[in-house]
């Protein structure tokens, strides 16, 4: 089996910094998961292959929601529901499962970046090895305002109250911030990809 990796970055706001940021990630995921792992661009998104995939990771992006097509936002989405697989958002990834189960998202009051704290409110599975206060990575100025049914927040941080979500049923999770960044000092990070694809099994 193999993970596919969406990547959720518009072709032309592809720059070498972000492409080397998704190869990381793309690294991580294959270390974390044990497998292959593909990657699509959401502007060439392939269902069959989607569909057919052990787990479906969606990247973080940079570019503002209004610059997207939501004619292709929308084909993403009826991919990724029709597939059926365990799926991981992160951060932009995270905002777009919110979207494909009904949910709404919106600029953030206080947009976060860098690596800053969150409170673990539920530690039953996708955040189970993180303590109860974690120092974690941020890229966003959009989150989460209405959260779809079925879904339960799993952490939340001062600016922002929707920082890691859960529905089991669906076998979606996600996180605002981003699991691939990590360091020594703030290693809660490196916790989460491991748990996603033992959840996903």
């Amino acid at each position: 089996m193999v993970v596919e990796l969406v990547f959720t970055e518009r072709h032309a706001d592809l720059t070498e910094a972000r492409a080397r940021n998704f190869e990381r990630l793309r690294e991580q995921l294959q270390a974390a998961s044990g497998q292959s792992v593909d990657v699509m661009h959401y502007e060439d998104v392939d269902a069959e292959r989607l569909a057919s995939a052990s787990a479906i990771v969606l990247s973080g992006s940079s570019a503002p929601w209004a610059r997207r097509d939501p004619g292709e936002l929308e084909r993403l989405g009826e991919a990724v529901r029709a597939a059926d697989r365990p799926v991981l958002g992160i951060c932009a990834g995270m905002q777009l499962q919110a979207l494909f189960a009904g949910g709404a998202i919106a600029p953030c009051p206080t947009p976060e970046h860098g690596y800053l704290p969150i409170e673990v409110t539920d530690r039953s599975d996708l955040l189970r090895n993180l303590p109860g206060n974690a120092v974690v990575f941020q890229d966003h100025d959009d989150e989460i305002t209405v959260l779809p049914g079925g879904f339960r927040v799993l952490a939340s941080s001062a600016a922002s109250s929707v920082q890691a979500i859960a529905d089991p049923e669906r076998r979606w999770w996600g996180t605002q911030f981003h699991p691939e960044e990590w360091t020594p000092e703030h290693p809660a990070g490196e916790a989460v990809l491991p748990a996603f694809f033992a959840l996903a099994r």
